[in-house]
């Protein structure tokens, strides 16, 4: 589990623990950023439930130890965001507020509806588990409640037929809610079967202690190059890989200690790609015409093969 951190935000952002009984990482965040004046504690978080080996009791017990560190966070700070892939499902119920939530019900009265749901789904262990968080200590689960977020699926798989499914869920504070302008699925990210959720806060104040002339980058490019595939028979192979890599590992941890941030990231990428590559957990991306399974137009010779590559590469 891993966060990545702006270079503008790089020194406005602190560690706050890491709790590996169910992979989470939190740190402090200046909150200017969300339109807020105190800091904000976020937690981003992944739930791997192994459904074919854990128990809804063990799954219930990974959300248990979340709940307690949102419960120490809620203790830290006023503002909290708490987001990552829970591979939890909801349903479109109602949520039951208990008692003490009717001023939150009052400011934000789409709470008390039906959850929006762009597909039909139904609500596992972990997405009742999720809920019950939520609804026990005032976060709001914001999956299904406006802002740009109609429920849409974040799980698609890498080859069809996909199987589209929502996991990736955000939760935050009152105050941070009403600065949330809009929750949306990034769909340009195709080195993974998932898409991450992106979240804009409105801010009205300046903001002169974050430098924002650095430029931004698209986070990958459609179609181009390889996708890592995650294969549970070379696991061992790929670890070992990985630590008897000594010469990356040792540039790494180098990069670590002098604090070279941008090539302390490209070895990490490094390491995991050179793993990939030497224990076949790489795959060449499929044009979409591949995926819909469509044939080749056969007037698409090497002529226009070649003016395509000139063209666009």
């Amino acid at each position: 589990m891993a966060i990545f951190i702006h270079n503008s935000l790089a020194g406005l952002v602190r560690m706050w623990k890491i709790s590996e009984l169910y992979q989470a990482v939190w740190v402090y965040i200046n909150g200017s950023g969300f339109g807020v004046r105190e800091r904000v504690l976020l937690g981003a978080v992944y739930i791997n439930l192994c459904s074919s080996s854990r128990t809804d009791a063990e799954i219930s017990l990974m959300f248990s130890h979340m709940q307690h560190n949102v419960s120490e966070a809620q203790s830290e700070s006023q503002h909290m965001i708490l987001l990552g892939d829970f591979n939890a499902h909801l349903d479109n119920l109602p949520d039951h507020f208990p008692e003490g939530h009717a001023a939150m019900l009052s400011r934000f009265s789409e709470l008390g509806t039906t959850r929006l749901e762009q597909y039909k789904d139904r609500a596992n262990t972990a997405g009742r588990c999720l809920r019950d968080i939520a609804l026990e200590t005032s976060l709001i689960l914001t999956t299904g409640r406006g802002k740009g977020d109609n429920g849409q699926p974040t799980f698609f798989g890498y080859n069809p037929p996909f199987h589209l499914s929502r996991t990736e869920h955000l939760l935050m504070s009152t105050a941070l809610f009403f600065y949330c302008k809009q929750i949306s699925v990034l769909h340009e990210f195709d080195s993974a079967d998932h898409r991450p959720l992106l979240c804009r806060f409105s801010c009205q104040r300046s903001l002169p202690h974050i430098d924002l002339r650095l430029p931004g980058q698209k986070i990958v490019k459609r179609g181009k190059g390889k996708l890592l595939v995650w294969r549970s028979e070379h696991k061992a192979a790929f670890v070992t890989h990985m630590l008897e890599n000594e010469t990356v590992l040792q540039s790494f941890r180098d990069s670590v200690r002098n604090q070279e941030h941008h090539f302390c990231y490209q070895l990490f990428l490094d390491l995991i790609t050179h793993a990939a590559d030497a224990t076949g957990m790489t795959a060449r991306q499929m044009s979409r015409r591949m995926q819909l399974g469509l044939p080749m137009a056969p007037w698409f010779d090497a002529t226009c093969r070649d003016y395509k590559r000139r063209t666009f590469c």
